[in-house]
């Protein structure tokens, strides 16, 4: 049982970014184009830069078989063609967004928190960059595959191309999420003095993503 992880999964369950109102109204329908499209290019900074986090996180690690557990994340990540950022324009584009534009949207203010937010946490030591990766990645196979089956039933956008980004993160991030919650229970059974910082990362992190999604309106 992952004793020392339990408290961050509860916490999780508790702000499950699926209960945010912008994440609702997606699921209806209800979210205009114009306003996924400003999204489409606002998450494009964070999908660049998590490869970035992972990273601060693997340097954090001092056993080498929990970083090579890391290293094939960001793999995963941006170690193939085409990248996870890739992946994301090719669904920006889907939405009518051009991949240059995508790229070069001006981030505002909430998403400059997010990612201030990651190198932050990320930049801790081990307890709390792992609970800030696992925050995202342990939630984000049921977001990925409730974004896609959102836009496509409610907005009719069904071309595989669009989806790939959801349906890879759909699988992979149940491994990754699943290694780290591993890690990060031996990390805290050994020092678990290091758990209120790991359930504080894992609580600035989720409370990040709302404030993120906060920045879109709903209808």
């Amino acid at each position: 049982m992952a004793r020392y992880v339990r408290p961050i999964d509860e916490l999780l369950r508790e702000r499950h970014l699926l209960r945010h109102p912008f994440y609702v109204a997606w699921s209806r329908g209800e979210v205009p184009i114009d306003t996924l499209r400003s999204y489409a290019g606002q998450y494009y900074h964070f999908e660049s830069n998590f490869p970035r986090y992972v990273a601060a996180a693997y340097s954090k690690l001092l056993d080498p078989a929990d970083r090579r557990v890391l290293l094939e994340n960001l793999e995963d990540e941006e170690g193939r063609d085409p990248t996870h950022p890739e992946l994301w324009l090719d669904f920006a584009e889907g939405l009518g967004v051009a991949r240059r534009t995508a790229r070069s949207a001006r981030a505002t203010p909430s998403t400059r928190r997010l990612l201030a937010a990651y190198e932050r946490l990320t930049s801790r030591g081990a307890a709390s960059a792992l609970a800030a990766l696992y925050s995202y990645e342990s939630i984000f196979p049921e977001i990925a595959a409730e974004k896609s089956r959102g836009i496509r039933a409610m907005y009719g956008i069904s071309d595989p191309r669009t989806h790939e980004f959801f349906r890879v993160h759909t699988g992979a991030d149940v491994e990754h999420s699943r290694a780290e919650r591993e890690i990060l229970e031996r990390v805290l059974r050994e020092r678990p003095e290091e758990c209120p910082v790991a359930l504080g990362s894992a609580r600035a992190a989720i409370e990040a993503w709302w404030g993120f999604l906060d920045g879109f309106p709903c209808a």
